[in-house]
This record gives structure tokens, C-alpha cells and sequence, in this order.
């Protein structure tokens, strides 16, 4: 059963901006094959290929085969024909183009500092660009953001908030 999978390649073959990249062959440009948490540009070059078959109308059905091998090299707790969770899968993908495409060839080390009575987009400022120090892909473009997290020490009522890349 790979209903998972092609649930999940619809809904990403049908975010517009992303297949216009992958469309105009962008990612070519952009394959980060020495990034040593990639997956050597090979999940972003197959699903290139499958985004202009999906939309060369030169056929009416697909079946991605060699997009189903790629990802069960890779993670190969979706080989198989069994039911796999389709949010597990999509979360491989986004992760798995993002650090073929990423757009940093060198990580910087950044650092990750309380809040201390900063205030709320002084913190978020300072969280984004740590991110997008390490993190450029269209991946990033289109869907990673942040949610704030604040933890108050019941015992001393000390307040901790940080901010969370998704």
C-alpha cells in the first residue's frame, strides 16, 4: 500500500512555488552534494524528475517507482507495501530536499541564548537568523517558521522562552 506516499507527493507536487522551482529545473543549481546531511542530491534530482512527469501531461497515470526506491534507500522504514504514517513521510521529504537543496555549504557554529527579559521580536530575530545561517533551501522559502515556547519556573518564577524552527 503506498497511499501514504502518494498522498503526500500530490500534496507537495501541488504546493505551486515548489513545483514551479523543481518545473524550471532550479534545483539544478542548487543540489548541495557535499552536504554531509544530504542525501547527495539524489531525493532532489528523482523528484525533480517525477514533478515534470506529474505535470508533462504526457501520460495519464504515473507510478513513482524509482521515487518509492529512492526514499526506501534512504529511510527504509517506508520499503515495503505496508501502511506507513504519511506526516512521518512528508516530514522525511521536507527534510530530505531541504539538505539536498540547502543553499549553506559550510554550517556556522551558532549559538543559542536565553531570552532574558528580551523582548518577544528582539528573540525571534535573533532565533531566524541562527536558523537561516545554517538553513537556505526553498524548503526554508516556503515552509519552515517559528513558534515561541515559554517555560515559568513554578518554584522561583523564572521565565524561559525560546523560540522553535518548524
Amino acid at each position: 500500500n503506498t497511499c501514504f506516499m502518494n498522498s503526500c507527493i500530490q500534496c507537495l507536487s501541488n504546493t505551486r512555488a515548489l513545483s514551479v522551482y523543481f518545473l524550471k529545473e532550479l534545483h539544478l543549481r542548487e543540489v548541495n552534494q557535499h552536504n554531509p546531511d544530504s542525501l547527495n542530491g539524489l531525493l532532489a534530482l528523482r523528484y525533480g524528475n517525477l514533478v515534470r512527469n506529474l505535470w508533462s501531461c504526457s501520460s495519464r497515470t504515473i507510478a513513482p517507482l524509482k521515487m518509492r526506491w529512492t526514499i526506501a534507500k534512504f529511510a527504509p522504514q517506508f520499503s515495503g507495501f505496508g501502511q506507513h504514517d504519511a506526516q512521518e513521510l512528508l516530514a522525511f521529504l521536507l527534510d530530505g530536499l531541504h539538505e539536498d537543496l540547502n543553499r549553506i555549504t559550510t554550517k556556522p557554529y551558532t549559538q543559542i541564548s536565553d531570552s532574558d527579559n528580551r523582548s518577544d521580536p528582539e528573540v525571534a530575530t535573533e532565533f531566524w537568523n541562527n536558523h537561516v545561517a545554517r538553513n537556505r533551501s526553498i524548503i526554508v522559502d516556503l515552509f519552515h517558521g517559528q513558534l515561541k515556547s515559554t517555560l515559568r519556573c513554578c518554584t522561583c518564577g523564572y521565565l524561559m522562552m525560546t523560540s522553535l524552527m518548524i
